[in-house]
């Protein structure tokens, strides 16, 4: 047999005599012949030749190489068809967007399952519905972070349905399989040792900020001059930056709106007018983290074993967070006797989570990108507020109304400390039995135990603190039997491969507890409940028990056929039986649709070897196909809390546990007969390697629909409900995946290749329930006005931002059209009213004087704007303008890899580059709008003098000045009668552009702050596409020759340089801000609400083998 290469995308490991191997067992290492195999679902492995579906494996040294806390940030651009996105505002800890070919589902979690050497782990996907909360996701990641990315061996990437259906339904977004290290059968021990420090810098502000003019409001007639006055409440304190510039003022004295509350209760707010552009800094650090690994092998050809132990230690970018942890891992395979062998796998952690940065937390007064440019104007010393916060003697913090969120940020910092410790068992024990060189079976149980402990510290803000605890128990339990047979007929040439399984899985018994101080600290700073101001009541604590509410129970069987190793087909089954959707006895009418079957079939045809194709040409060429169906269930409760029509609850106090009980829930309409969601997919592919394997292309097409959507959808007034849970729904996604490689040079001197990946995927709404048209997938209101959200409109795209509804904000520009004149030079242009004068306590210098004020027209105002056909909105006038997908055109990655063997046997070294990114998609900038209009951000300095393209005008003193701008724009029929400056009679200005109007001198140019001031908000504006290439990573190693290292007992030395996320090449959002600065980790949600800084990650590695 010919030896098998390993590609960039392949793990080798020594097979069986078949090429299909089952369980959780590993292969021997004796065997004397090397095979290139995937790991595929439930423990099974079968070479990369009979896969009948699209898989792709990272080694592990690539994951180790990018130094990152979880495992998916270390895909990113690594993989076609995975969109990771690294956004989320919670720091080190966070959790990254994961998706797999496109959302899938319009409620349910969209992300894959982890399945590390068979033990799964669900992914926490923060809910659409709950965008502006924190949740663990965003703030402390999942049980991921707590694992030891240097345990890996490899990561494996189970794209489609046929891939994963054996997971039944947990599988239905995917599944990334990450399989351990293990210990090796070898003389004495061996000893590995991994050091890394990483440090990263932030190198740029969410936007980019301007630092030519200071505090100063829009709104007032002296066009940002310093008002007269001798006293500060007259100068108009703001946190605006319409101003005066800092270089006519050159650092004169002037009122400044931070200082005027001074704690020490002087009223000397005098300060030098100056800008500090750095004062965002305030708000950050730069992150560092060691670590370290220190791991033991060993063992005979009867027992191996592998122990390590993991360090990591650091802080994120915001200050006082944190995160450090230790973690165990212990594996051992054993041989009992010529039947029966076993396997032990242990995994421990303890990880403490310091300070994680909120993201919005139902307000944004403690984001620091919302802080520093809505809150703090470009003249603010935040670092002066920093050490004049908080009263000496109380702890309390000043109440202060000038500089309120400065102060609530500064606060949190420094006297909030919020910690979460978390400890993590998990246990996986397996029995292998060999019956016959044919039949074998394995038996595998897996308790997986999640405790999570939270302290929070507070000094206070008027009182003088608070102490709180709050804790929890969970855990989950996995069993699963297998039976497997393999037999080769007619010569060898027929394999049947055939494997039965049973499996039962769910969740264990479940606690939590909470208590805290009540009215304060006696003594500020002493953390205990005996220092309560007040006595604790039932209210400041209690104690809650959570039964197994979970259960999934699954039967199935694979068939795998092979005829002369060139042809393959694989048959699955599963059924599950899900506790999820049984309805409870005391609905009598329920249907118990728990019962859930998930076939599929793949096949694949290696041509190449059927044809005898010559290898210098075609050196390897397979034909795949597959079909295959999972499921989905709802959550626990789900057919009783919201189908079933009740509300289940507990009772609870500090000494009772909990007692569970349904009442009946009068708004929601019940439903007797939920059904699971069914996924059914289809995939074709090809996988061909050229001139000996030096050019390697592997493409896919897959077309996946996902029926039976369990939705909560509004109901009218009338039917006295106000929500229903029904099945509905048909989403489509569909689309191509590409992966490529080239070997540009391969000599025993220098090995270079090249790889590359794109994707593009197109989700697609094909129907909702009968007269419902769209469905709400996220959205946000603010002081009734919303922004532009995101919707699901049939035979739209899956992920649509559309305009809102609310008054301005959110809403679209209403255009001009001509119907007459389809050529007419306005058709297109934004239309715009005039809105009245500030002149305040003005007396204008002449006539000519005017600071007048526009705004653009919002469509939703305009009587039959968007006509009175049927449309997106079930069937009523259209009230809304789609503008634009969530989802990319196109996502691509491209990576070097260059290796140098050094003369003289000494040493080599290798270099390592990535760049990756997406065009199109579109993203909500609601970040920028606030920013835009306090006048903070560089793109507003545009029209504010001569250099920045402002037109003339004359000011409240009859001066000439050059701070106007000229919109590109139509005059409304509607409140647009103005006084002629020319004239000093009313002209309706209707159908004129606003350059037409100026040049007719009946009006002047907007005074720029007024325009930038009044027309933020709208959907048109806040919308931006979220195009970009990054360089993501660049690695330079140098690897030790043995003969330097021998003599201290190493077999080997590596010592790298990484460098991660270092710059984005094309940066094609509005402004300039960080692409994937999301304030969640859900694709469906694109909004850059508290979006986050620019950061760059460097890192050294020393990596050592004994």
């Amino acid at each position: 047999m010919q030896i098998v290469c390993t590609e960039i995308h392949t793990v080798c490991i020594y097979p069986l005599k078949s090429r299909y191997i089952y369980g959780i067992q590993r292969p021997n290492s004796s065997a004397l012949q090397a095979e290139a195999v995937t790991v595929t679902a439930l423990g099974g492995r079968k070479q990369n030749r009979a896969l009948g579906y699209a898989t792709s494996t990272v080694k592990g040294d690539e994951l180790a190489r990018t130094n990152t806390v979880s495992p998916a940030n270390a895909l990113q651009g690594k993989v076609a068809g995975v969109r990771i996105s690294t956004g989320g505002s919670g720091g080190i800890t966070t959790a990254p967007t994961v998706t797999i070919r496109g959302n899938k589902s319009l409620t349910k979690n969209n992300s894959p399952i982890y399945v590390i050497d068979g033990i799964v782990m669900e992914y926490e996907q923060q809910s659409a519905g709950n965008l502006f909360r924190n949740t663990d996701a965003t703030m402390y990641g999942n049980q991921l972070k707590n694992l030891n990315p240097d345990d890996y061996e490899s990561v494996t990437v189970l794209k489609g349905a046929a891939a994963t259906s054996l997971y039944g339904s947990r599988g239905a977004n995917g599944a990334i399989v990450i399989t351990t290290k293990q210990g090796k059968a070898r003389k004495g021990i061996g000893v590995e040792v991994n050091y890394s420090h990483e440090w990263g810098t932030i190198y740029k502000n969410a936007y980019p900020l301007q630092n030519e003019y200071g505090m100063g409001a829009y709104s007032n007639g002296y066009e940002g001059d310093l008002i007269p006055g001798t006293n500060s409440t007259s100068t108009g304190y703001t946190a605006s930056s319409w101003g005066p510039s800092f270089a006519s003022m050159q650092g004169q004295q002037m009122y400044q709106y931070y200082k005027y509350y001074e704690p020490d209760g002087i009223d000397n707010p005098l300060d030098s007018y100056v800008a500090y552009p750095d004062n965002w800094k305030a708000f950050y650090q730069n992150s560092q983290y060691d670590n370290i690994t220190v791991a033991l092998t060993g063992g005979s050809e009867k027992a191996t074993f592998r122990l390590s132990y993991g360090y990591m230690d650091g802080d994120g970018n915001m200050p006082d967070n944190s995160f450090s942890r230790h973690s165990i891992n212990f594996t051992a395979n054993g041989k009992i006797n010529d039947v029966f062998s076993t396997n032990l796998n242990l995994q421990y952690s303890n990880s403490t989570t310091e300070n994680p940065n909120s993201t919005i937390g139902g307000s944004w007064a403690t984001v620091p990108s919302m802080v520093i440019g809505y809150s703090a104007n470009r003249n603010t010393d935040i670092e002066w507020y920093k050490n004049h916060y908080i009263n000496p003697e109380t702890y309390a913090t000043y109440g202060t109304t000038s500089l309120g969120n400065v102060n609530s940020r500064i606060t949190q910092m420094y006297d909030e400390n919020v910690s979460r410790n978390e400890q993590t068992l998990i246990a996986q024990l397996g029995l292998s039995a060999q019956f016959t060189d044919w039949l074998d079976a394995n038996v595998s149980l897996t308790y997986n135990n999640w405790q999570i402990f939270s302290e929070t510290k507070t000094w206070g803000r008027v009182t003088t603190g608070k102490y709180a605890i709050s804790g929890s128990t969970s855990s989950s339990y996995d069993g699963t039997a297998q039976l497997h047979a393999n037999k080769r007929f007619i010569d060898d040439n027929l394999e049947l491969d055939v494997r039965l399984f049973g499996q039962i899985y769910g969740n264990g018994v479940g606690a939590s507890y909470n208590k805290s101080t009540r009215g304060g600290l006696i003594t500020p700073g002493l953390w205990t409940f005996a220092n309560s101001v007040e006595p604790i009541t039932t209210s400041e604590m209690g104690v809650s028990k959570s039964r197994r509410n979970s259960m999934t129970i699954g039967a199935g069987g694979v068939v795998n056929l092979s005829w002369k190793d060139q042809i393959y087909l694989e048959v699955t089954a599963r059924n599950d039986w899900l506790s999820s959707l049984l309805y409870p006895t005391w609905i009598p009418y329920g249907q118990d649709n728990y019962s859930v079957f998930y076939p599929s079939v793949n096949a694949s045809w290696v041509f190449s070897d059927t044809f005898h194709i010559d290898p210098n040409i075609l050196s390897f060429g397979k034909l795949r196909a597959s079909w295959a169906q999972v499921g989905k269930g709802t959550d626990a409760y789900g057919t009783a809390s919201g189908a079933g029509g009740y509300s289940i609850s507990s009772i609870y106090g500090p000494t009772n546990s909990s007692i569970y009980a349904a009442s009946a829930n009068n708004s929601t309409l019940p439903n007797y007969d939920l059904k699971p969601e069914i996924q059914t997919s289809i995939e074709f592919g090809a996988d061909l390697r050229f001139l000996n394997g030096r050019i390697g292309v592997d493409v896919a097409y897959y077309k996946t629909n996902t029926k039976n959507q369990i939705l909560s959808l509004s109901s009218v007034t009338e039917s006295g409900v106000s929500s229903q849970l029904i099945n509905a729904g048909n989403i489509q996604n569909q689309g191509w995946e590409l992966q490529m490689d080239f070997v540009p040079i391969r000599t025993r001197t220098v090995n270079w290749t090249i790889g590359a990946n794109w994707s593009r995927n197109r989700g697609k709404i094909k129907e909702l329930a009968n007269d419902i048209n769209y469905y709400t997938i996220s959205g946000y209101s603010w002081d009734g006005s919303a922004t532009p959200g995101v919707y699901a409109f049939v035979d739209g795209a899956f992920g649509v931002i559309a305009s809102g509804n609310g008054y301005g904000y959110g809403n679209e520009i209403a255009k001009f059209y001509n119907a007459d004149d389809p050529n007419d030079p306005r058709n297109g242009k934004r239309l715009i009213y005039y809105a009245g004068q500030y002149d305040t306590n003005v007396v204008p210098g002449t006539s000519a004087y005017a600071n007048m004020v526009y705004d653009y027209v919002s469509a939703s105002n305009v009587a039959g704007y968007y006509g009175d056909e049927a449309s997106y909105w079930g069937g009523q006038k259209n009230t809304t303008t789609v503008l634009g997908s969530v989802e990319p055109d196109f996502e691509y990655g491209i990576n070097t890899n260059v290796s140098v063997n050094l003369p003289n046997n000494s040493g080599s070294i290798d270099f390592y580059a990535q760049i990756d990114g997406r065009s199109g998609g579109y993203m909500v900038q609601a970040t920028k709008w606030y920013l835009d209009q306090r006048g903070n951000t560089e793109e507003t300095l545009y029209g504010r003098d001569a250099a920045h393209g402002g037109e003339a005008r004359i000011n409240y003193k009859g001066e000439t000045v050059y701070n106007g701008i000229v919109p590109d724009a139509v005059f409304y029929t509607q409140n647009s009668k103005v006084t002629s400056l020319t004239t000093g009679q009313k002209v309706d200005l209707a159908g004129m552009t606003f350059r037409e109007a100026v040049d007719a001198g009946h009006i002047q140019p907007a005074l720029a702050s007024t325009w930038w001031g009044y027309t933020r908000g709208y959907a048109d504006d806040m919308v931006s596409k979220q195009s970009y290439m990054a360089l993501r990573e660049l690695t330079i190693g140098y690897n030790f020759p043995e003969k330097w290292i021998k003599h201290v007992g190493l077999q080997s030395a590596r010592l790298s340089f990484t460098a991660r996320n270092l710059c984005y090449i094309y940066n094609g959002t509005n402004g300039k801000s960080n692409p994937d600065g999301y304030i969640t980790n859900n694709a469906l949600t694109p909004f850059d609400y508290g979006t986050t800084p620019f950061v760059r990650n460097f890192s050294f590695a020393l990596n050592l083998r004994f």
